[in-house]
């Protein structure tokens, strides 16, 4: 594993943990193909191997995000020592304050902001904050992540087409919420092409492990003045 001693090691074994799940039971699909034993059941694996998989990236976002979260607010720094787009999350509590705000206490949060922004005191940082409309996890949530936390390079694998996450989505919510049998889904499906999803959402799940891993050990989330 790497990564500044081993900081995000629990979410990691985590991540591996909800993989292998996906692993074990590709590997029962397979065989089960193989054997030409194409029954209703098969594809009720198949096709509940999309909810495996969108866990996977799910857990694999918002844990990372919280610990890289804790992680920076040890460091008990002030807020303009953060990169601006990090302030989104850093003064999470005092954005929503502002936006929530009556007409008679609007010109007082506007000023609570301000002196929070430059104050001269660590900054509490709630590592709960995900930049997220609340809507499952997508395309544009990763990369919204990527540009907030100021993550260099690509959000996503340069080997990985970003609309398999779209699909991965879409089959775990019509199999959720109903709208879709598990097996009129993954009848649509063979077992080679979910064992490229799982390598895929592997691929997807360490890629935003090893960003954050990368802006931890450089600092990158640093404002130039305080690198």
């Amino acid at each position: 594993m790497t990564g500044l001693n081993n900081m995000y090691e629990t979410v990691e074994l985590e991540i591996r943990d909800r993989l292998n799940q996906s692993k074990e039971l590709i590997n029962h699909i397979k065989a089960l193909e193989v054997s030409d034993q194409s029954t209703d059941l098969l594809k009720i694996q198949k096709g509940l191997l999309f909810v495996s998989l969108y866990s996977s990236i799910e857990y694999t976002i918002t844990n990372v995000v919280s610990r890289f979260l804790e992680l920076i607010n040890t460091e008990q720094l002030k807020p303009l020592n953060f990169k601006k787009y990090l302030l989104c999350t850093v003064l999470d509590s005092k954005f929503n304050a502002l936006l929530g705000s009556s007409k008679k206490n609007v010109w007082n949060k506007k000023k609570d902001f301000f002196d929070a922004l430059f104050s001269s005191e660590a900054v509490s940082i709630d590592d709960s904050v995900f930049p997220t409309d609340g809507i499952n996890i997508s395309q544009q949530q990763i990369e919204d992540v990527w540009e907030i936390f100021h993550l260099a390079g690509n959000a996503f694998p340069d080997e990985i087409n970003t609309w398999i996450l779209k699909e991965i989505k879409e089959h775990r919510n019509a199999i959720a919420h109903g709208r879709e049998k598990a097996s009129s889904i993954g009848g649509r499906y063979t077992a080679a092409t979910l064992n490229q999803r799982v390598s895929d959402v592997e691929s997807l799940c360490f890629h935003i492990v090893s960003g954050f891993e990368a802006i931890t050990t450089s600092k990158g989330y640093l404002a130039s003045s305080a690198a």
